[in-house]
């Protein structure tokens, strides 16, 4: 130790465990006070006329450019499904059913990442975070063999990030989904456990809607109930 300066305080064990335990009561203090805000906006969002919702998830058709038409278009996801031009995918009205505090999740290829920001901003949202879905096997790309998907978080108004100690890791590994491009299930449950009270759609859903949510979609099923 440098001449001159003191040494630090010794710290006795007592005194340790009080520090810890102070940390973690304040972490359980900021996790409920943050579940108690959840539950207000919730309560507060279900009364919201016109159906408004504090969470949406958004899974765009995005058309992709091939370099042959040839070669190229045998894996294209227009031979599964329509997909729209991206002036079409921004001028959708996401914003009209946001709710005045809203968080957005919008899935995103490698590829289309700037334009996905940039409907992200179209419907209103601001960019906050993003998360990572790691597959278990390679894909195509250009640049590199594309292993990931992007799922974009943009906010709207002021809705309550997770809490302290609650936060999922930013890179998720799941196994692919059983039709093309389909989600794993298991981003749904980590936006349930964010937002378990908060009114929630998901846009371009396939088939039934997930308990406790809305679907809409070309794929959707209309009979499905919240």
């Amino acid at each position: 130790m440098a001449a001159g300066n003191p040494a630090p305080p010794e710290i006795s064990g007592a005194q340790a465990a009080k520090i810890v335990d102070r940390r973690t009561t304040d972490i359980a203090t900021t996790q409920a006070r943050r579940a108690d805000k959840e539950q207000r906006l919730g309560a507060k969002i279900a009364a919201l006329p016109d159906a408004k919702f504090g969470v949406i998830l958004a899974d765009p058709e995005w058309h992709d450019e091939v370099y042959s038409e040839q070669t190229g278009m045998n894996r294209h996801a227009s031979r599964v499904y329509t997909t729209s031009d991206i002036e079409n995918i921004k001028q959708r009205p996401v914003g009209d059913i946001a709710a005045d505090d809203c968080v957005l999740f919008l899935w995103s290829t490698n590829q289309h990442l700037d334009v996905a920001i940039e409907v992200l901003r179209a419907w209103g949202f601001e960019y906050a975070s993003h998360y990572i879905w790691r597959k278990p096997t390679l894909g195509l790309g250009y640049w590199n063999r594309s292993v990931h998907e992007v799922l974009l978080i943009g906010t709207k108004g002021s809705p309550p990030c997770p809490a302290l100690g609650t936060q999922w890791d930013s890179v998720i590994d799941a196994p692919r989904g059983g039709e093309h491009s389909a989600k794993p299930e298991i981003f749904l449950e980590m936006i349930e456990q964010y937002f378990p009270t908060v009114p929630k759609i998901e846009l371009n859903r396939r088939g039934v809607a997930r308990p406790g949510w809305s679907a809409w979609g070309n794929e959707a099923d209309e009979g499905a109930a919240a």
